[in-house]
């Protein structure tokens, strides 16, 4: 049976049995589908390649189809795949080893999940079982957790809380990075915080120096939870292997996902300090949990992950070229502050802060002419969405330099194309899950 289909019928799949909206960015910038990836490269259906500066926002932290973690995975599949309900396996107690071990801090309990979201939701179930002598928890605008419907309830984008009624009454939500509002929110003690050290997504941003160290002393003094949601930032893509220790600080709870393993299978954990295991074991918290997470396949290609990261000091790879990385987005940000904004992040979790949406599309479409994949945040209700750039942590400092001449040559594009032009296609794109598939149709090649 052959697979080889058409643009049209991967893009009518995509719509079908993964994203509409990332169908409709496709449709919109006639832009191909990726059919292969090794290392930092993807590789499109019709055969061109791309420097991946997407990863999945984050996912493929060392490179695709990374050969190291790729042979422990396979020996991995060569033993046992799956582990019968109510077994464990050895390489479950050796990642949750190497994890405590690698963590700053002292810490119990680690429950493995499938996925980000999954893992956000348990860490919630413990603490209104723990603190159910409290209310409330705050957490941050524009703040990403997950979209699981438990989840959704801590999501700082209040315009899924409209699509779905997600909104909880006990939910605080405070300025990223304003301290004050925080302190005003939490008052005498909540039951958590839930906080991104550096907020990801669409609303990239660092906060202040001082902050997370003024959080975690909030909550020590108020006997509040601080949850830590390192789903995007650990495992060196802000330049240290995890963003808490810009400011030297230990959660109560952190979670962890996507750079996990590397990209070969959805992973995630919620780990616990020791003083909560101690005080509050999980097995005595949730005595019946179950998960699909901690799979020996899963335990593998983290272990491998982890491997390769510090054996080949990525991490410190991060920080410097993502240094290289920033300079130059700062430079072109200089040169074009009719499109760009700002620049903001740390290590390899970076990006371009645009004046719109339309923005963010144009660039999108003329990165991806001149083989650079980018982050899209397909927000496109976003008034200065950033278009991140988060490569794998092994890229080469001559492949920056050539996504940055990349970079430059598709602003230059967009400062030169009409500013009517630019003001139609923005209606466009503020509209475009609305428009009808026949009218965004490619009708040629991509």
């Amino acid at each position: 049976m052959s697979l080889t289909l058409s643009h049209e019928q991967l893009l009518d799949d995509c719509q079908r049995h993964w994203s509409a909206s990332a169908a409709k960015l496709y449709r919109l910038g006639k832009t191909s589908v990726e059919k292969e990836a090794d290392g930092i490269y993807v590789t499109d259906h019709a055969g061109k390649r791309f420097i991946d500066c997407a990863c999945s926002y984050g996912v493929f932290i060392v490179g695709h189809r990374n050969p190291m973690v790729r042979e422990q995975v396979q020996t991995q599949l060569n033993q046992m795949a799956w582990v019968p309900e109510g077994r464990v396996h050895p390489l479950q107690g050796a990642l949750s080893e190497r994890l405590r071990n690698l963590v700053p801090g002292d810490w119990g309990d680690v429950q493995f999940m499938v996925s980000g979201a999954e893992a956000i939701e348990q860490s919630m179930r413990y603490v209104l079982k723990v603190q159910q002598h409290r209310r409330g928890i705050v957490v941050m605008n524009d703040s990403y957790h997950g979209k699981t419907l438990a989840a959704m309830s801590i999501l700082g984008q209040k315009q899924h809380h409209r699509s779905y009624g997600t909104e909880a009454s006990e939910v605080t939500y405070v300025p990223y990075g304003d301290f004050a509002a925080l302190q005003r929110a939490v008052g005498e003690g909540v039951r958590a915080v839930y906080v991104e050290p550096i907020l990801g997504g669409a609303h990239l941003q660092v906060p202040p120096v001082g902050y997370m160290a003024n959080i975690r002393a909030l909550c020590d003094a108020t006997e509040t939870l601080l949850v830590a949601d390192e789903i995007q930032t650990g495992f060196g893509r802000c330049g240290k292997w995890f963003a808490v220790q810009y400011d030297d600080i230990v959660p109560d709870i952190m979670i962890l996902s996507k750079g996990l393993t590397g990209g070969y299978t959805s992973f995630a954990c919620a780990m616990y300090s020791q003083r909560l295991a101690t005080q509050y074991p999980l097995s005595e918290i949730e005595p019946d949990q179950r998960t699909n997470g901690g799979h020996p396949v899963a335990c593998a290609s983290a272990l491998a992950a982890i491997d390769y990261i510090e054996q080949h000091n990525l991490v410190e790879q991060s920080r410097i070229n993502g240094g290289l990385l920033r300079h130059g987005l700062q430079r072109l940000a200089q040169r074009y502050p009719q499109i760009v904004e700002g620049v903001p992040g740390v290590g390899l979790m970076t990006g371009l802060r645009l004046r719109g949406s339309v923005y963010e599309a144009l660039m999108s479409m003329e990165l991806g002419k001149r083989g650079v994949h980018a982050g899209h945040s397909m927000n496109e209700k976003a008034e200065h969405p950033v278009l991140r750039f988060y490569p794998p942590l092994n890229i080469t400092p001559e492949a920056l330099r050539h996504v940055l001449t990349m970079t430059e040559e598709a602003l230059e594009a967009i400062a030169r194309r009409p500013k009517l032009a630019v003001k139609a296609f923005s209606l466009v794109v503020r509209n475009m899950y609305h428009i009808p598939n026949k009218l965004l149709r490619n009708k040629g090649k991509p």
